[in-house]
């Protein structure tokens, strides 16, 4: 993980290396914030098993530009899933309502690149520190844990004065969680992708 990760930094900052002085103006303003609301998918196996992998994300991100392309971007957010129906326990299905909290806190970095007067496309990558949290209420069961992580996006906004519209999609990947007092390795991460729409405002 941490291998994609610095290969994720490196291209990025490679971008900037090549183009940190042509623009003559931010792409997206010197700073900006970002309201995000996106549909939400855990990736690995186990979620889909127990119909849980499907949910809804909003974040809000605020970025600071370093160079006129390349912005140093912070963004937390809360997703959110449950299941309602039954869950296959020990191969018997049960009536379980399993609820799952997921809080990702970013660090990023990307380079915007302003194609036409309106228009900007950025990608960039960071690392995370993320908030995992199940609880199945019928079983009483309140399990958390803190994971890293490292994430990749890309966004396309068009901008309208002081505002930005547009769509955005990000891979996040995640160390194996552990639940319980005893840190019980569950060989299950919390890598997610999120595809969706934000809007913002640049000053």
């Amino acid at each position: 993980m941490k291998k994609v990760l610095l290969l994720s930094c490196c291209i990025v900052l490679m971008f900037a290396a090549t183009s940190a002085y042509a623009a003559e103006k931010y792409a997206l303003g010197m700073s900006n914030v970002a309201l995000k609301v996106d549909y939400f998918s855990f990736t690995d196996d186990v979620f889909d098993n127990i119909d849980l992998n499907n949910g809804v994300y909003v974040g809000l991100e605020y970025s600071h530009a370093l160079t006129p392309n390349i912005y140093l971007a912070l963004e937390a957010g809360w997703a959110g899933t449950s299941n309602d129906g039954d869950v296959v326990v020990l191969g018997r299905s049960t009536n379980i309502d399993v609820d799952v909290t997921y809080v990702p806190v970013e660090l990023n970095l990307k380079y915007a690149m302003e194609f036409s007067p309106n228009w900007v496309f950025d990608v960039g990558a960071g690392a995370s520190y993320n908030y995992f949290k199940v609880e199945a209420n019928r079983l009483d069961t309140n399990e958390e844990d803190w994971l890293w992580g490292g994430q990749v996006f890309a966004d396309l906004n068009y901008k309208s004065g002081p505002w930005f519209f547009g769509i955005n999609g990000k891979y996040q990947f995640t160390e194996e969680i552990e639940l319980g007092s005893r840190d019980v390795e569950t060989n299950t991460n919390a890598n997610n992708y999120r595809v969706g729409a934000q809007v913002g405002v640049m000053f």
